[in-house]
């Protein structure tokens, strides 16, 4: 099944402006897009380690995190385990070679993108023995909103998914001829997947379906070491981590799993939420879009159909379609928080399942041929558009950069700036000028000079106070109407000062 021919000078061509294509919206997306605290939540420790020698989150107020306010994440601001230590190394090297900064950052997830697009480029083309559909698959790929907005952000998201799917690969290119090395190169790229982010393991029920279709009757109970060696060091090195401070692996990273398994309790209505809150609320039909935004639906209307068509054709490219179905039912079902940044593990497969779909189509003949290529133009259209529409928003220079330079201007240095930990991509994550509490130091004490309140972090945050802590909730409100007066204000962020 490893693909013999050699790409054809056109293709190659065509190869080439695709990944062009890729680089410039990404790095496009990367310098626009403003940054956001999961970036910063990820980017701190990285820069910690290259600092001080420690994974630390220095900006932020133990007790003054949005989803747990009042109970102290310990030791947080010198030993991070609310995530897997993989993404921390893994940029704390990139900030070593190239240094800090927010394009910086995106610029490490970019790369990581371009190998999965290499990644998935390869699956097609071994799937399929031919380049024309993996050409196709490659630029659906990298027009994929979904995709190209996961490489350019500081979430580590693209590693870990881009290490899965090179685990699929690497699997289909192995197997043929060692088998043994196919088992264990997979199993380590799921591994490094885990230990970048829990999720990247699910790319596993991938290699498990090329491993159930192509090689169920060569498995011997020798490879089992293999598989399982991986993992075995890697939670041992995790674990080496962890007895550092036990206390503060069990206060972090306990908040951080609470409330992820209720999939589970109701499958059903799991499933449900998974196409209402993951696909359309928080992706492709937000409650805020009109107009022409509102056509960005069709995209996983037509990737969904085309997935299901392509599961039931008689080849071996229908494997891509088994797939992308098992993948929905395992994220419907085992991932309850529903987050938009976690499609990059599921539509890059849906890309590849509509040009496998198209391709087809287009090759068996007939009135209907002109269905896929008709379907494809249709989504790259939208996605295009889509993206272009971002790309133009601005969001750093229009709505980040102001805010910035208002606090500049109107905050001297030994003032108190409580905002968002994305703050700490302009001012720094030390030095005390800027911390991140939610509670807007009502836990702390802590009675800061200027708050900054972004639309999408504190001001949803202080939506569930009133349930969580009345008192809270009661603090907030005074702090905001009576405490401090109204200074600046743009699409994004609110700017108070003390009175």
């Amino acid at each position: 099944m490893t693909p013999s021919g050699a790409l054809p000078r056109r293709g190659l061509l065509l190869f080439i402006g695709v990944v062009c294509l890729y680089l410039l919206i990404a790095l496009s997306l990367s310098a626009t897009k403003r940054p956001w605290f999961d970036e910063a939540m990820f980017a701190n420790p990285a820069w910690d380690l290259v600092q001080r020698g420690h994974m630390g989150l220095t900006i932020t107020e133990p007790t003054g995190f949005p989803q747990v306010p009042g109970i102290e994440q310990v030791n947080v601001n010198t030993h991070v385990y609310y995530s897997m230590p993989l993404s921390n190394l893994g940029l704390g090297a990139w900030y070593k070679l190239v240094g800090f900064g927010m394009v910086r950052t995106r610029a490490y997830h970019v790369l990581w993108g371009l190998a999965a697009l290499l990644a998935w480029t390869f699956l097609v083309r071994t799937l399929a023995h031919s380049w024309w559909p993996a050409l196709l698959a490659a630029l659906l790929v990298a027009t994929d909103r979904g995709f190209v907005d996961a490489a350019a952000s500081g979430r580590p998201d693209m590693m870990s998914a881009s290490l899965g799917t090179i685990a699929m690969a690497a699997y289909m290119a192995l197997r043929e001829k060692r088998l043994g090395a196919a088992i264990f190169a997979s199993q380590a790229l799921i591994a490094l997947a885990l230990f970048t982010h829990p999720i990247g393991a699910a790319a596993d029920l991938g290699v498990l379906v090329l491993l159930l279709r192509f090689d169920l009757r060569r498995l011997r109970w020798a490879y089992l070491p293999l598989a399982a060696a991986p993992f075995i060091l890697g939670f041992s090195l995790w674990g080496l981590y962890i007895i550092q401070d036990p206390a503060a692996f069990r206060s972090q990273f306990g908040a951080n799993a609470s409330g992820r398994e209720q999939g589970l309790r109701s499958p059903l209505g799991a499933i449900g939420r998974e196409i209402r809150i993951r696909f359309l609320e928080r992706l492709y039909l937000p409650p805020y879009a009109t107009g022409m935004r509102r056509l960005s639906v069709l995209i996983p209307i037509f990737y969904w159909l085309s997935a299901v068509l392509l599961a039931f054709r008689r080849s071996a490219p229908r494997l891509l379609g088994v797939l992308a179905i098992l993948y929905f039912f395992a994220f419907g079902i085992l991932e309850s928080t529903k987050p938009p940044f976690y499609l990059v593990h599921i539509t890059p497969l849906l890309a590849c399942c509509l040009a496998l779909w198209s391709w087809s189509v287009w090759s068996a003949g007939g009135g209907f041929r002109w269905a896929g290529p008709c379907v494809v133009a249709l989504v790259l259209g939208i996605q295009l558009v889509w993206i272009a529409g971002a790309i133009r928003q601005n969001t750093y220079g229009n709505a980040f950069l102001p805010a910035m330079e208002f606090l500049d201007r109107e905050a001297p240095s030994g003032s108190l700036i409580i905002g968002n930990s994305e703050l700490g991509f302009h001012f720094g994550f030390y030095g005390g000028h800027v911390v991140d509490d939610a509670s807007l130091g009502y836990y702390s004490g802590k009675r800061a000079d200027f708050l900054v309140i972004d639309d999408n972090g504190y001001r949803e945050a202080f939506k569930g106070f009133a349930s969580r802590d009345p008192g809270l909730d009661r603090y907030v409100r005074a702090a905001l109407t009576e405490d401090y007066r109204l200074v600046y204000e743009n699409s994004v962020y609110t700017i108070y000062r003390r009175r």
